[in-house]
């Protein structure tokens, strides 16, 4: 569909986003880096330590909007509008800083709240990044890495993309490209200069909420006290701290690993886990019947079977394990019994109101 008198047309992107999945299907590294780099921010979001206190209470909305701006990023990316995918990588990195900002102190779902709420209020407007930097900078750990790396001053690097926001001349402008026209064109160069800025956005972000959790870092076999049930307290598994390694510079997470060794919260609260006895195999095996009992209300039991063999045959496996054997056979007594076999929880409730 075209609306006279606009140029830059809906179809025009189309055709932009058609050579730009040919730009990556024939630059596999350049696909790989932009999918590495999305598991690598959406890791970063599992250090935000979540409890009773402080879920639904909107202290992990700036990193979760940081995430959003940057997959909006790439989508504008690859329809060809480029100026405003540079715009949504500052939000992203404005918004990643904002996350640690407002929870420096661990009150963030207390203090977030103005600025949650969009009041119109000084107290409730984006902070400037120096005022965001002198928060930042107050927590010890954040202020011996800036010592050590500087990491402000990468910060600094990226103030460019503040020209985007207030088009800063014809460089910054709509008009961006070498093959410009008067409409959206086709720029690989762009493409390789948006990546490499979400890179070090990336790397800022992230170690910052390394910095403000160090837990994350430390590397310990969590389900042998949790078994599947492990709380959001801030740790990673070892295997996600390894996806972060493949990302960040690798003098970044050494020193990050250093300043764990030292911060007292961090080593307390390792010292409690190791405290805790380890789960058994009947103690895990309860926890996950409990979250299968959940899925059957939801699905019913011969849907949930149906499930369980189709992921058989994805990892091409040609039967089920003993012990899951077992599991279905516990879970369909179950179902029978709570009359779950072929019916969901909703299907119950909407017949007894229909029996009222």
């Amino acid at each position: 569909m075209n609306i006279t008198p606009y140029i830059f047309q809906p179809e025009k992107s189309i055709e932009v986003y058609k050579k730009t999945s040919e730009y990556l299907l024939e630059n596999p590294n350049i696909k790989e880096k932009i999918e590495e780099l999305g598991w690598f921010y959406h890791i970063i979001g599992m250090t935000i330590p979540q409890n009773w206190d402080n879920f639904w209470s909107g202290h992990i909305f700036p990193f979760s909007e940081s995430w959003e701006e940057l997959q909006i990023s790439f989508n504008l990316v690859c329809f060809g509008l480029y100026k405003q995918a540079f715009v949504s990588l500052r939000s992203a990195l404005e918004l990643g800083m904002l996350s640690v900002y407002y929870n420096i102190n661990d009150e963030g779902h207390k203090i977030v709240q103005d600025w949650l709420s969009s009041k119109d209020s000084n107290d409730a407007n984006t902070p400037r990044a120096g005022t965001i930097w002198k928060v930042l900078l107050s927590n010890d750990n954040i202020q011996k890495f800036n010592e050590e790396h500087n990491l402000k001053k990468r910060f600094e690097e990226l103030g460019f993309l503040h020209n985007y926001v207030h088009t800063k001349g014809n460089k910054y402008s709509n008009k961006l490209g070498r093959l410009k026209s008067n409409s959206q064109t086709f720029e690989p160069d762009l493409i390789d200069s948006w990546l490499n800025t979400y890179e070090k956005i990336a790397s800022i972000v992230c170690s910052l909420h390394l910095l403000k959790y160090p837990i994350a870092v430390v590397k310990y076999d969590y389900s042998r006290k949790f078994g599947i049930d492990i709380p959001s307290f801030g740790g990673l598994e070892t295997f996600n701290i390894e996806k972060i390694g493949k990302i960040l510079p690798k003098h970044y997470l050494e020193s990050i690993e250093k300043i764990a060794e030292t911060d007292i919260s961090t080593q307390e609260t390792i010292k409690e886990i190791k405290s805790f006895p380890d789960k058994t195999e009947e103690e895990v095996e309860e926890q996950v019947l409990f979250i299968e009992k959940l899925t059957i209300e939801g699905c019913g039991f011969k849907k949930w079977l149906e499930q369980q063999n189709d992921l058989l045959k994805l990892f091409n496996e040609k039967e089920f394990s003993e012990v899951m054997i077992n599991r279905i056979e516990v879970l369909k007594k179950w179902s029978i019994d709570n009359d779950y076999y072929d019916k969901t929880k909703l299907d119950k409730y909407k017949k007894k109101k229909e029996s009222e």
